[in-house]
């Protein structure tokens, strides 16, 4: 059985890859393997909303990776008009030889009591399929694999367009795009809060809240935002800019 050092190391070495090998397979084993896994995860009522749609047909993988980069047109054009710069992914996703659709059907709600049903069906919902893509991308991580989240593939037009490419029913919701394949190369780690930064005991600790001053240093040195701290930080800029 793997120890916790071993687990707690391959959580640390995970990373979301935008970048694959073209030319490198993925076994059909280690995919059944995967989405094995995947179907362990906690949900709501035990509604196991996640379904998977495997996708290797390179034609496929290209028209998928051509409508993600039709989805970002207008965001770009909102960061430029919004923030004056536009920072976005790619689709090196292209390459990866296998992409799975996540997808959901919210009618698991009718295993909820009622009042549950009634107040945090979605939230039990997205919390089931957020626990189902977590596994796919831990368990890809221990077969040597690389994955990403493509969040977009839940955006109205990119999800409208796989349901069309796909033949995904009307009834079921496009949750994640998951890339599966073998780095073409190495990512650094990002920046994580400390432990004790994080951490509370009994109550909130009160001194450990992060004003907005804080938050935004936060935002310009740890995010993405902020490119993970590669950006300088100017405080006044930031202040200015929003």
């Amino acid at each position: 059985m793997q120890s916790y050092e071993d687990f707690h190391e391959m959580v640390q070495a995970r990373r979301s890859i935008r970048g694959y090998k073209k030319d490198q397979d993925v076994p059909e084993e280690y995919v059944r393997k995967i989405l094995d896994t995947a179907r362990w995860a906690p949900s709501g009522g035990n509604g196991q909303p996640w379904e998977f749609i495997v996708v290797r047909d390179k034609a496929t993988r290209d028209r998928i990776a051509d409508i993600f980069l039709k989805q970002q047109e207008p965001k770009l054009e909102m960061e430029r008009a919004a923030r004056g710069e536009a920072k976005m992914t790619g689709a090196g996703f292209r390459n990866a030889p296998v992409h799975i659709v996540v997808v959901g059907d919210p009618r698991v709600n009718q295993t909820y009591p009622i009042r549950t049903m009634e107040e945090k069906s979605d939230s039990h919902f997205y919390t089931g399929m957020a626990n189902t893509c977590l596994l796919i991308m831990l368990a890809a991580k221990s077969l040597g694999l690389s994955t990403q989240y493509v969040s977009d593939a839940s955006s109205p037009y990119m999800s409208t367009m796989l349901r069309v490419l796909l033949g995904i029913p009307e009834g079921l919701r496009v949750y994640h795009l998951i890339p599966l394949g073998y780095a073409s190369g190495e990512v650094a780690s990002r920046p994580r809060r400390e432990l004790d930064e994080i951490v509370h005991f009994e109550a909130y600790e009160q001194g450990k809240y992060r004003d907005d001053s804080e938050f935004r240093k936060f935002v310009m040195t740890a995010s993405r935002r902020g490119a993970y701290g590669k950006r300088q930080w100017v405080e006044d800029d930031v202040q200015t800019s929003e």
